[in-house]
């Protein structure tokens, strides 16, 4: 089944909403970010990862070209999408979060690394090199 339009929006995802440029906005519904632009009407998807139970957050990049889309797992993970070819980039994943969900993230100003608060019962930061999935 290939989705054609999604209504609605999962509100329980922290950081749920975003302006990818200024017709095209990002936001999460069911197990999907959907891309929606407003000017075309016409809605774009990232699928969530197989094996996962939901987003629990999301993050996008200073310069507006990725998106990390945290889901809930037996390790929490991450996964950076490029937001314009929507081709996954990297998989992030560590016992270091000491938590099934990631609650919060947000890249650094130059987008090379990205802080992600682990949820309960750690609740660690972790900082991610992201482009050489590596913990820093």
């Amino acid at each position: 089944i290939i989705p054609k339009h999604v209504f609605g929006l999962k509100g329980d995802v922290k950081d749920n909403v975003h302006y990818v440029d200024e017709t095209t906005v990002l936001f999460p519904a069911g197990h999907n970010v959907v891309l929606y632009n407003t000017e075309q009407k016409v809605q774009k998807f990232i699928p969530g990862t197989i094996d996962t139970s939901g987003i629990t957050c999301l993050a996008i990049s200073p310069n507006k070209k990725y998106v990390a889309i945290a889901e809930r797992a037996e390790k929490a993970m991450i996964t950076i999408y490029d937001i314009h070819t929507l081709k996954r980039r990297k998989q992030l994943s560590t016992g270091e979060s000491g938590s099934e969900v990631y609650v919060s993230m947000d890249f650094s100003p130059d987008g090379k690394t990205l802080a992600a608060q682990g949820g309960a019962p750690e609740w660690n930061l972790v900082l991610w090199i992201w482009e050489k999935t590596k913990v820093g």
